[in-house]
């Protein structure tokens, strides 16, 4: 009994000090030549910081870049651990979702299918009100421009809903637009439609429409 209490207690001690506290994007690199966010440098690797004081690099293959503005913390599981959600692209399939941990990925979208193909990240939380945490993303924002909820499923990626005509990035622009906000009645998605002419919402799979589009461009109103 006491041996395997001490085990246990071992065990705990070691998953704490594998916890993700940060993440960032690092070895910046111009070997993809798509320059969606306004310059010519991607990412080549992904530095993943732990509780333990630890740090864990993920560096990418030559045929793929992190094409991102940042590394993102979210517990997807709810094991009270976050993971790691970046945009991994490869050279000639174009963008994924991707899902890492501290020993590497975890879980992805498929790759679009095409170079210069991208897809720009819009969200995470529980969307639907289901009581599991969705992460939300924009296909193909400057072409095909559908929203996308997947959700994690141990190594997978499910596709739970998608809707068209949304959008949240300009080619060109160095940032994403919208976000998240919360007025009282869950989690909003804060977009543009697709001709960025009206500023949009969607909550719990409904669009609608919040007003014009200010000449300032799209940010997260206040509720």
């Amino acid at each position: 009994m006491r041996l395997a209490l001490a085990l246990a207690l071992m065990a705990g001690a070691a998953q704490a000090q594998d916890r993700i506290v940060g993440a960032t994007l690092s070895a910046p690199t111009e070997r993809y030549d798509h320059g969606v966010l306004g310059d010519a440098v991607e990412w080549g690797a992904l530095d993943i910081v732990l509780a333990g004081g630890g740090r864990v690099t993920i560096t990418l293959p030559e045929s793929r870049v992190f094409e991102d503005i940042e590394a993102r913390l979210a517990d997807l599981d709810g094991d009270g651990d976050p993971e790691v959600v970046v945009v991994e692209t490869d050279l000639t399939r174009g963008a994924s979702l991707a899902v890492y941990g501290a020993r590497g990925g975890i879980a992805a979208t498929p790759f679009i299918g095409q170079r210069h193909r991208w897809l720009a990240p819009a969200g995470i939380a529980d969307f639907d009100g289901d009581g599991r945490v969705e992460m939300a993303y924009v296909d193909r924002p400057h072409l095909l421009a559908e929203l996308v909820f997947v959700r994690l499923d141990g190594d997978r990626l499910v596709e739970t809903a998608r809707l068209a005509g949304l959008t949240n990035h300009r080619i060109g622009d160095a940032f994403i637009s919208g976000g998240v906000r919360d007025c009282g009645t869950g989690p909003d998605l804060v977009l543009a439609s697709k001709d960025w002419s009206q500023v949009m919402r969607v909550r719990r799979g409904v669009v609608a429409v919040i007003g014009p589009m200010p000449d300032t461009g799209l940010a997260v109103p206040a509720c």
